[in-house]
């Protein structure tokens, strides 16, 4: 075999192996006030920004993300501060697909304001 054939061989093999593992990435995501209900007359205290992600795989289809992904993701963001709640927070989803290869990588992210809740009489300035 010739060094020019294998030159030839190898390049399209990289071409090759390039059209395969070439994927495309897809993503969502939504702007919310708070995580939860705020009693009436609480008084909500910052706590400082959070942010918390997680990752699931997928064969063939992408893992469905139900209530309790979103619940995990969201609990290990409050647990960083021991929060009750987030506020002002964003959740973003990301699809990644790789077609040629049937593989789905589904990422939840979670990121916002971590807030606690003190229920009893609001104090007003």
């Amino acid at each position: 075999m010739t060094s020019e054939r294998r030159r030839s061989h190898f390049l399209a093999i990289v071409v090759a192996l390039a059209i395969t593992l070439t994927g495309c990435t897809h993503s969502i995501g939504f702007f919310l006030p708070n995580s939860k209900f705020v009693y009436p007359n609480s008084n909500v205290e910052p706590l400082g920004n959070v942010y918390a992600t997680e990752s699931w795989t997928g064969l063939f289809f992408p893992q469905p993300l139900g209530v309790e992904e979103i619940n995990y993701v969201m609990n290990t963001a409050l647990r960083q501060k021991g929060a009750d709640l987030l506020i002002n927070y964003k959740m973003t989803v990301s699809v990644t697909t790789f077609p040629i290869i049937p593989i789905y990588i589904t990422d939840l992210t979670v990121m916002g304001t971590a807030a606690k809740m003190t229920i009893g009489r609001q104090e007003l300035k």
